[in-house]
């Protein structure tokens, strides 16, 4: 009596491990690609300068309101400049053309006087300044010697087109706070700072109901309250991580194709929605169920829309804990090197109603649908078949951050970010609500860059 053994299934397995090989191969390969790309663009000098510029017209505006409570007393005033000062140094830590040393001349003739600005003039090395920074040097000499009416008209619009609210401010020296072009840039300043103090209040006030919420999840989970309702398959097939991988590749692809041949514009990356039938359809015929996909993809009602919102909102509420710390370390990593987180979105700032819109449901609508139908839907499902929840989060979360175009320097911030998406993934089950979180973040995000940066 003989056996046949079959080697069908060892042919089959062995197909399966290449695929499984390759795909984490591309996916390791492409994250390796564009976290690299990313960083090389946020050291641009155009980003850079975008960024630059923001920050000084903010440190202006600050240290324009700032001496605006200048008062009778000696003491008061005293303070005042200290903070000026200290406002000016921090300038000078991250001054590295002579655009920027131009602006710190500019806020330190306003707040310490004529000679100290002409000093920090002085300083500034012919041989680093181009042609229009000599120009707005020398115009800014005959501004503090001659007055701003000694200018030319080409020269005061040349300083407002480099130095924006620093380039009013240098053209409003001697002008009484009372009368324009000073009494506009007070009220700007004023604004902002009320602006400014609002969020802050705000902000401590959530963190304050924040660390409150996340004190009592944790007890209610100790305590076992916390039931998850998602459910690691018994599938080891590697159907969503090859799916993963070629969402990845024609995510570049698509990139690389409106770099080159379409307008530039964020809007047209709501092409990228084509991709979603095509990874299903490779699930599809990579063997997965019905079943299986919508479990992996995340596409369930879970205990109802509105419910799961709710728990997302909820969610994200008591995870503001963890994402102040990685916010705190992406801020810690900035003092220490000296890089820059930034993103593309910044250009997209300035235009009018429509085109914020259009951000507001790039980032609030698309974003949020196809980044958690990828990273926190078929990716963390694939994954977390195979390790506990803990490893999964974290290796959903590198790579979610890596991908994006802040810079490694956002890493911790944007990781910490995913680790909260990835808990509301485990917890309920379906992505409603990791999306209705994810929404959330980028809401509060884009409308705080629109309060400050616009």
């Amino acid at each position: 009596m003989s056996v046949e053994i079959s080697s069908t299934p060892l042919i089959q397995q062995g197909r399966s491990r290449f695929a499984t090989a390759l795909a984490w191969l591309v996916i390791l390969g492409l994250s390796g690609r564009i976290a690299y790309t990313n960083a090389r663009a946020g050291e641009s000098p155009t980003v850079q300068r975008l960024m630059n510029d923001e920050r000084a017209r903010m440190f202006g505006m600050l240290a324009v309101q700032t001496m605006s409570l200048q008062s009778d007393s000696a003491t008061a005033s005293a303070l005042v400049r200290q903070r000026v000062s200290m406002l000016i140094d921090q300038l000078e830590e991250d001054a590295h053309t002579a655009e920027d040393r131009i602006r710190i001349a500019i806020l330190t003739g306003e707040a310490l006087g004529v000679d100290a600005g002409l000093q920090k003039l002085s300083s500034i090395s012919q041989t680093a300044a181009n042609d229009d920074a000599r120009q707005d040097i020398q115009s800014i000499q005959t501004i503090y010697t001659a007055g701003a009416d000694a200018l030319s008209v080409p020269a005061r619009v040349g300083l407002i087109q480099r130095h924006g609210y620093l380039g009013r401010l240098a053209l409003a020296y001697g002008v009484p706070p009372n009368k324009e072009p000073r009494k506009t840039l007070q009220s700007e300043a004023f604004w902002f700072a009320v602006r400014l103090t609002v969020v802050g209040i705000s902000l401590m006030i959530v963190m304050a109901v924040s660390v409150a919420a996340f004190v009592l999840a944790c007890v209610w989970l100790v305590r076992g309250r916390l039931k998850t309702a998602y459910t690691a398959s018994t599938s080891y097939g590697g159907a969503f991580l090859e799916g993963f991988a070629l969402y990845l590749v024609l995510f570049v692809a698509l990139g690389i194709a409106l770099r080159y041949f379409g307008p530039g514009s964020l809007q047209w990356n709501w092409l990228a929605l084509a991709i979603l039938p095509v990874v299903w359809i490779w699930t599809t015929l990579r063997g997965a169920t019905s079943k299986e996909r919508r479990q992996a993809f995340g596409w369930t009602r879970g205990e109802g829309f509105l419910r799961e919102v709710g728990a997302g909102l909820g969610g994200y509420l008591a995870g503001l804990v963890v994402i102040a710390i990685g916010c705190l370390v992406t801020l810690l990593l900035v003092r220490v090197t000296g890089a820059r987180a930034s993103s593309p979105i910044v250009q997209e700032l300035g235009g009018g109603p429509w085109r914020l819109a259009g951000l507001y449901a790039m980032a609030c609508i698309f974003a949020p649908f196809m980044e958690e139908t990828m990273f926190r839907g078929i990716l963390f499902h694939h994954l977390r078949q195979r390790w506990s929840w803990l490893v999964t989060a974290v290796i959903v979360s590198v790579i979610f951050a890596m991908l994006h175009p802040q810079g490694w320097v956002a890493v911790p911030a944007l990781s910490a970010i995913a680790m909260v998406l990835a808990a509301l993934r485990e917890w309920r089950g379906s992505l409603i609500a990791p999306m209705a979180a994810h929404a959330c973040n980028n809401f509060l995000v884009l409308t705080l860059a629109l309060l400050f940066l616009r």
